[in-house]
């Protein structure tokens, strides 16, 4: 009997342990079992009630573009993590960033909602405001608080960025 190395589920040969096999090592498949189970699913604390359909459905969901259609992770300077990003400008006499998109989102309702967490601002309090979405960028504001008054950041503000929008608009053409 050969006992494969399993670390998650796709490791797992599923013509082992043969008909034919000395069933001395079952253990041994029974715990690479147990193994590729909790590594693949290492955040499963409990029950999992949802259906292969609604599963399912979540995968169509992907692949029609709905949810998450861009996010990013900058530092400030440099951009650490994209999707669907093809940019980060400075705008506004530095108080202003330019998210753009490498692909526009044609066949949404541009009503998407964006989330924005700021970092890497050296212990200052900022705030940051959407200004303006489009199609093919989104835009917004970041006011830096002194200790006395709001203004414009004294430095780069990192940020991370997630924008999404759930409703597709059907296609007409």
């Amino acid at each position: 009997m050969t006992v494969e190395t399993v670390n998650f589920i796709s490791d797992l040969d599923k013509n082992n342990p043969s008909g034919s096999d000395s069933i001395s090592q079952g253990d041994d498949h029974i715990r690479n079992i147990k193994k590729a189970i909790t590594n693949t699913f290492p955040n499963v604390k409990g029950a999992v009630t949802v259906t292969h359909e609604q599963l399912n459905s979540l995968g169509d969901v992907l692949q029609r573009q709905n949810g998450v259609f861009a996010s990013v992770k900058y530092n400030g300077t440099t951009v650490m993590y994209e999707q669907n990003v093809s940019g980060v400008t400075p705008t506004g006499n530095g108080i202003g960033t330019r998210v753009t998109f490498s692909q526009p989102t044609a066949g949404f309702d541009h009503h998407y909602v964006v989330l924005i967490q700021p970092y890497a601002t050296n212990n200052r309090h900022v705030i940051c405001t959407v200004t303006d979405q489009r199609d093919t960028y989104v835009e917004f504001t970041t006011l830096e608080f002194d200790g006395a008054n709001w203004g414009s950041p004294i430095g780069p503000i990192g940020f991370s960025m997630v924008m999404i929008d759930m409703i597709q608009m059907a296609d007409n053409s």
